[in-house]
């Protein structure tokens, strides 16, 4: 749902704001009649509790609970000015749709009757509020709702209230908080420090203490000049919105100023630029459903007129424009149009705009999210630079690929870096690359074991740097089987199988580049070529899908993660390798398949693969391109998340067993195929066993895994599946 901007500035403390009488509000609970307390109970929450028991307090509904009692310094991302240890936290004590009241003991009110607490959250006023009430009486005293909560400035904050009850001075009274909001929109309250003042002193330092509050964490003032070439606060390093402009909406505030360092999906790294970036998520503590636009500071365009951001995540409706500063209207619109979950899901991806026809004039740029309901719907943004020159555009195309290049940090879940590489690599810039750049790539090959001629392939790659053509490269090394090998590389040994890694390189004016490929060496043709991806690439394998992902000339898909998000739910891959169906580019609502080597059925006719995933199936042919044979995975269940134990299955593969005996001695190959399916949309895939003695013994083969979130073992059976 769209909201509107409620923010208001507030110049000082206005009493008659906090402060009213509430003709007709009655209170519908009062507390039991007993001799009153001579001050308020556990004004700050601090009496030792029992489960269920709440000292000086009495509680309706389900708002308000013990489990609301908090000892948290901070509140979704903004600092609790608590008194004491404990603070009431309404989202700790329930879903902040929940509903109730809480009401205090009866105390007699002594000191100069003035009361002060401090209350957070609660931003529909006509539905959280405090009121105060006489003992006998079921017309308040006064009532006070937070208005200082605009949702986007001050939100959670524990802003300091003052009530004056000087007239009740020696009355029984007591207090009652009512939540009647079943809205996610701040719904709850925040609540501490409930306390008679015994002075005029503690009066004015509390009204001191909200001006203090209202300066500090509300709208800061916007100052802007139109004639700087450059914006304020481009790339979020003040850790707030200083120098941006709330246009509409709730989707940005200063809780979306996050550190940089920050990860996100557990153990991804939106790899931003320096300290802060703008996350319209903020690991969920930002709801997706919120929408709205910031602008920046004015500023005329100088330079040669170019513009570079970072962008993230921003699926639908989402995108940043460059508009006319006198007219407001959008000159150019940029989308992340290099989305993809997960490989791209929410990673900042730099962006360059060439906006020079509208050099010399009055700007600013808007960020806009109007996405209130599709997937992803929100984004994240860094790094605003303008009125660049193409040579600054130049250093920042160089400088922000070396980054990528030199990144030592990779999330064990996804392959970060492959895709990120990949699209820097390909990213159409809009000077061209002053760098020394790979052209084409030595595929993997695939040999009968023996000696080969390496020398022999580095025809296969090309180079440039500028307009100048590259060639001559050489082989720098070869691994295999933990050993690395500097030469011979005319008349290398590969005659025992297996997967030989070789990098390869060439130099030019001092700029070396080098990239790798895998030569997978076979003794026999009963089995596919790397069958188990332990190569840690698709060598072997042929990509049958347009839209793949391709780091350095060689497909991408390949990951040695063993489980994923933060349920740790396993994959049950075999060995260190798996073909991951979120890493290869392609989107969830596409399909794709990759091709085996051709093999001959030999031994007892069985095979088996995992697979996993709702979108896997398998599909055998004759080399001769006959199916004969097509085989969909059939765990999948989406229930009881995140337990297999207890019936769900995801990613996690299994292991099945196929009986091609009818076709032994024939020659086939297999094709590993993501296929249309409803909802979860996904396939992965292992261990490719293609030759078996004697038929494996399904029957009685189960592979061991960690329970998501447990970690308690499960056992994944395998089973004979037949064809569909």
């Amino acid at each position: 749902m769209k909201r509107k901007n409620t923010a208001k500035a507030i110049s000082g403390l206005v009493m008659a704001s906090m402060l009213f009488g509430c003709v007709g509000c009655g209170s519908d609970s009062e507390p039991d009649s007993k001799k009153a307390a001579e001050d308020i109970v556990n004004g700050s929450f601090e009496a030792e509790h029992e489960s269920g028991q709440w000292t000086g307090w009495t509680r309706t509904g389900s708002a308000f609970n013990v489990r609301g009692l908090s000892d948290a310094a901070e509140m979704n991302g903004v600092p609790m000015e608590k008194e004491g240890t404990l603070f009431f936290c309404g989202t700790a004590a329930d879903n902040p749709a929940m509903k109730g009241t809480l009401i205090s003991d009866v105390f007699q009110l002594g000191g100069n009757g003035f009361i002060t607490f401090k209350m957070g959250g609660g931003k529909n006023t006509e539905k959280v509020y405090v009121e105060f009430f006489e003992e006998g009486n079921d017309t308040a005293l006064a009532k006070v709702a937070n208005t200082d909560c605009d949702g986007i400035f001050i939100t959670d904050h524990l802003i300091t209230k003052v009530v004056d009850l000087s007239a009740y001075i020696g009355k029984n009274i007591y207090i009652k908080v009512t939540d009647s909001d079943d809205g996610f929109d701040y719904a709850y309250v925040n609540l501490d420090g409930f306390k008679v003042c015994t002075s005029d002193e503690e009066v004015k330092a509390a009204e001191a203490d909200y001006k203090r509050q209202i300066e500090a964490y509300g709208e800061k003032p916007f100052e802007e000049d139109e004639t700087s070439a450059t914006i304020k606060n481009g790339g979020f390093e003040t850790g707030d919105l200083t120098g941006w402009k709330i246009l509409e909406g709730t989707a940005f505030t200063n809780q979306g100023v996050v550190s940089t360092s920050q990860m996100y999906w557990n153990d991804r790294s939106v790899y931003g630029e320096g300290s802060y970036y703008l996350d319209g998520s903020n690991n969920g503590a930002i709801a997706e459903s919120l929408t709205g636009a910031i602008r920046s500071t004015k500023f005329t365009l100088g330079g040669d007129g170019y513009i570079s951001f970072m962008i993230g995540a921003g699926n639908q409706n989402c995108y940043v424009a460059v508009c006319d500063g006198n007219t407001d209207e959008e000159l150019i619109k940029v989308e992340n149009t290099y989305f993809s979950d997960p490989a791209l899901a929410l990673t900042l991806l730099r962006v360059y705009v060439d906006a020079s026809e509208y050099k010399g004039r009055v700007l600013y740029l808007k960020v806009v999210d109007h996405n209130d309901g599709g997937g992803f719907a929100f984004m994240n943004v860094d790094d605003f630079r303008v009125s660049m020159t193409l040579d600054e555009v130049a250093a920042l195309e160089l400088e922000q690929l070396d980054k990528i290049k030199n990144e030592t940090y990779n999330s064990a879940t996804y392959d970060d870096l492959t895709a990120l590489l990949n699209y820097y690599n390909n990213y159409p810039y809009p000077v061209p690359l002053a760098a020394l750049v790979m052209n084409s790539y030595i595929p993997h090959k695939v040999v009968d074991c023996g000696t080969i001629d390496l020398t022999a392939l580095t025809s296969d790659a090309k180079a440039s740097y500028g307009e100048t053509e590259v060639t001559d490269f050489e082989i720098l090394k070869v691994v295999f089987d933990g050993t690395e090998y500097t030469d011979g590389f005319g008349s290398f040994d590969m005659s025992k199988p297996g997967c030989y890694s070789v990098t390869y390189g060439v130099s030019y004016e001092g700029k070396s580049i080098e990239a790798n490929f895998t030569v997978v060496a076979m003794a026999d043709h009963n089995s596919v070529a790397n069958g188990g991806f332990e190569s840690g690439n698709l060598a072997g394998w042929t990509v049958l899908a347009e839209n793949w992902s391709y780091v350095d000339g060689q497909a991408a898909g390949v990951i040695s993660a063993e489980n994923y998000w933060g349920e740790a739910l396993p994959y049950n891959q075999a060995g260190n390798y798996h073909l991951d169906g979120w890493n290869n580019g392609i989107d969830e609502g596409s399909t794709w398949s990759v091709r085996s080597t051709n093999f001959t059925l030999a031994g007892s006719g069985f095979i088996s693969v995992r697979m996993g995933g709702h979108a896997a199936a398998v599909r055998v042919y004759k080399a001769d391109g006959t199916e004969v044979g097509y085989y969909q995975q059939n765990r999948f269940s989406d229930v009881n998340f995140p337990s297999l134990a207890a019936g769900g299955s995801w990613a996690d593969m299994g292991t099945y067993v196929i009986d091609l005996s009818a076709y032994l001695g024939e020659e086939l190959y297999i094709e590993l195929c993501d296929e249309q399916a409803e909802g979860w949309a996904h396939a992965f895939f292992d261990e490719i066993v293609t030759y078996y003695e004697t038929a494996p013994d399904y029957a009685n083969s189960a592979d061991t895994v960690p329970d998501g979130g447990t970690g308690e073992e499960v056992q994944i059976p395998w089973q004979l599946l037949q064809a569909s």
